[in-house]
This record gives C-alpha cells, sequence and structure tokens, in this order.
C-alpha cells in the first residue's frame, strides 16, 4: 500500500515510523518524507493503516495498492 502521509518535519516521519514499528501486521517498506510518502506491506486492511498513520498525527490517503 502507498499512502500519501502529510510529514512536515523530520519529527512527523520519526512518529511514523514509530507508530508503523509498533503493529506486527504492518511492514515499513519506504519513508520519504521530502516526498511525503510512505510504502508498507500488510495483511491488514487499508483502512486501518491509515488510521495508524493518522494516530501518528499526521493526515495520510491511500494513493494505491498493488497485490502480490
Amino acid at each position: 500500500l502507498e499512502f500519501a502521509v502529510q510529514m512536515s518535519c523530520q519529527g512527523c516521519a520519526d512518529a511514523v515510523r514509530a507508530t508503523l514499528d509498533a503493529a506486527p501486521d504492518v511492514k515499513l517498506l519506504e519513508l520519504r518524507p521530502q516526498e511525503q510518502s510512505v510504502l508498507v506491506e500488510t495483511t491488514a486492511a487499508a483502512e486501518r493503516v491509515r488510521e495508524l498513520l493518522e494516530n501518528s498525527g499526521c493526515r495520510a490517503v491511500l494513493k494505491g495498492m498493488g497485490g502480490s
């Protein structure tokens, strides 16, 4: 899943990383604060991952998804 995440500083990126690292069913693949993009691999629903991202204090929108 790829999300557009509003990350205005390194602290935002660190909060997103910490939130996703704490979720056992979500694997962070890429975190690009400059592009405001987060790429994850997960068995969880996209809405659940979006909620996790927003719990870090950043607004998030699903940009796309792909299958294996």
